[in-house]
């Protein structure tokens, strides 16, 4: 690259010189060309003039050999003309043959202004002359012109040699000047080339690299500023990595996520915080709306361009989990009055936030489930201390009624201590291989006595890979027994298939079907929740404590698997479990 740049302008000075020297080469050579014309044009002039007077304007045959006789003594070709442009006499033609020479340029120019000339090529001697044409008046009138030509030839031949000798001269001013800017060119090429690599080595960071260009002039003292750049370039990239390791110490150390966004809205800067809470591996360089998926933190920074004052707020981001974050977004400036974008401080408060819904949830929920059970305990033991008690026959219908809404009650608060057991993390998985057609054999046994009152079939479907699982025992046999107590409560008739199968893709669940009531397709999504039932008054009835699919649902994820429920009104209901 850069022999070609020196190269080209090698080539460049060349060319601007082999024009300069040309142009001057035909600038002389026209000069002296034209002060040979002009010096010829006089003698020819003043030749014609002292010709003229001896000259007589008639036409006579002795004027062809009078103008012969002027040649030999002149050289010049000898032309008499009359006034009206005929041949009178000429020294190298019979004139009798001659055309008439009215329209000649010279004889145009010597009637206008007593003498005239032109060069051009003469069709009778074949070659270019110079024409002197000289206006002579006698007696106050014009008699004619006597015209002198003399053939260029000898001052085109001198003019030759100059510019000959020129050539020369620039061959030789070209071959010095040449070898000259080589040389220099070769020596600037190489000072630049050192100096190249120099600034080459300093942006790979070698800063302990210097640059010695003693005697080289101006590259000299620019060799002593560029060690200079370097030391001090050196000192301050040291003083800066030394200023970024403490930044990012206390980046690190910080126990909120932190963005910085330009005013393009493009994160600048994070921290580790801010990658595990956002899921995204790769922040800075993004746009915020990437990485920050929410329109009221959005709208925060929108706000905080525009204001300029540091505002604060709550958001609530679903992904990659859902998280609860106090966030403070507040403007960043580098210099004054021009704000570089904005500052935004993630504190997650999303544990504290679960405690509280969890406590709401649980007092508006429990409140909820157990107000009618404690009322109609209250209500039959009322009734009994009233007198009913000496009723056998309604004391003990009200006593029993005193007794299931007391197993409800039991169950209720059962099912919640499991839920909230496994919502905190108290309950540990301790994950075994599990002989899965084991399991379900236990399942089966328990309802079987439930399911043949129903007519309900109860059927195992295995395949070949599937009699293992790694999981935990107890948990999963929970599992099974609230799904498939869920389908012996709201199967009717028919059947309930327990098992595990391969789905297209590879993935391998086990599943519960039956061929109950099923679920109206706008339900699905709300399965799974705390205290939730499609059919309440139904649920009731069959003892649901709507626990039993958030238990399972929460079991599942302690596993960490996953769960799908496909239903359909009037047609049953499948429940997947996928563990691979």
């Amino acid at each position: 690259m850069k022999r070609r740049i020196f190269r080209r302008t090698f080539v460049v000075y060349s060319v601007i010189l082999l024009i300069s020297v040309l142009s001057a080469e035909f600038y002389i050579t026209g000069v002296v060309r034209a002060n040979h014309l002009e010096t010829l044009r006089k003698n020819l002039s003043v030749q014609a003039t002292l010709i003229s007077r001896s000259i007589p304007f008639t036409s006579t045959r002795e004027l062809d050999g009078l103008c012969r006789k002027i040649k030999a003594e002149t050289g010049a070709r000898v032309t008499v003309i009359d006034a009206g442009g005929k041949v009178l006499g000429d020294s190298d033609n019979d004139s009798s043959r001659m055309d008439n020479h009215a329209g000649r340029p010279e004889i145009q120019q010597a009637l206008m202004s007593q003498t005239g000339w032109s060069i051009r090529r003469s069709r009778t001697l074949q070659s270019q002359l110079l024409y002197v044409a000289e206006k002579v008046i006698r007696d106050g009138r014009l008699a004619g012109f006597v015209r002198l030509a003399v053939p260029l030839n000898d001052i085109n031949k001198s003019i030759n040699l100059l510019r000959l000798k020129i050539n020369l001269a620039v061959i030789l001013i070209l071959l010095t000047s040449g070898s000259l800017l080589i040389w220099q060119t070769e020596r600037i090429r190489k000072l630049v080339s050192r100096i190249t690599d120099y600034a080459g080595a300093l942006s790979h960071g070698l800063f302990r690299k210097r640059l010695y260009l003693e005697g080289a002039g101006e590259f000299t003292e620019l060799a002593h500023d560029l060690n200079n750049m370097a030391s001090e370039l050196q000192k301050s990239l040291e003083k800066r990595d030394e200023e970024t390791a403490r930044l990012n110490t206390i980046l690190k150390n910080i126990p909120d996520a932190l963005l910085l966004v330009n005013m393009h809205g493009t994160v600048e800067l994070s921290n580790n915080v801010a990658r595990e809470i956002f899921g995204v591996s790769g922040i800075d360089g993004r746009p915020v709306i990437e990485i920050v998926r929410n329109p009221e933190f959005l709208s925060l920074v929108d706000r905080v361009r525009q204001e300029r004052m540091p505002v604060s707020a709550w958001v609530v981001i679903d992904s990659p989990e859902e998280r609860h974050l106090f966030v403070r977004v507040s403007p960043l400036f580098y210099n004054v009055g021009e704000p570089a974008g904005v500052v935004a401080v993630f504190h997650d408060a999303t544990h504290l936030k679960k405690l509280e819904q969890m406590r709401k949830d649980f007092v508006a929920n429990v409140s909820h489930e157990m107000k009618t059970p404690v009322t109609a305990i209250r209500g039959f033991a009322e009734t009994l201390l009233d007198g009913a008690m000496y009723d056998r026959a309604n004391a003990e219908k009200f006593l029993r009624t005193i007794k299931s809404h007391s197993e409800r009650l039991d169950r209720l608060v059962d099912d919640l201590l499991t839920l909230s057991s496994i919502e905190l993390g108290a309950v540990k998985m301790e994950k075994t291989v599990v002989n899965l057609s084991g399991v379900i054999d236990n399942v089966m046994a328990t309802f079987l006595v439930q399911a043949a009152r129903k007519d309900i079939a109860l059927k195992k479907h295995l395949e070949p890979g599937d009699e293992e699982i790694l999981a935990d025992r107890d948990m999963l046999e929970r599992m099974l027994i609230n799904l498939v107590d869920n389908a012996v409560k709201f199967t009717e008739k028919g059947e309930i298939e327990i098992g595990a199968a391969e789905e297209d893709g590879g993935k391998r669940c086990i599943f519960v079907k039956d061929t109950g009531i099923g679920i109206p397709g706008r339900y699905i999504p709300r399965l799974g929740e705390r205290f939730f039932r499609v059919d309440p008054s139904r649920s009731r009835e069959l003892g649901g404590t709507g626990l039993g699919l958030a238990i399972v649902k929460h079991l599942v994820k302690a596993h960490g698997w996953e769960m799908r429920i496909d239903s359909e009104a009037g047609r049953g209901t499948v429940v997947k479990i996928y563990y691979a």
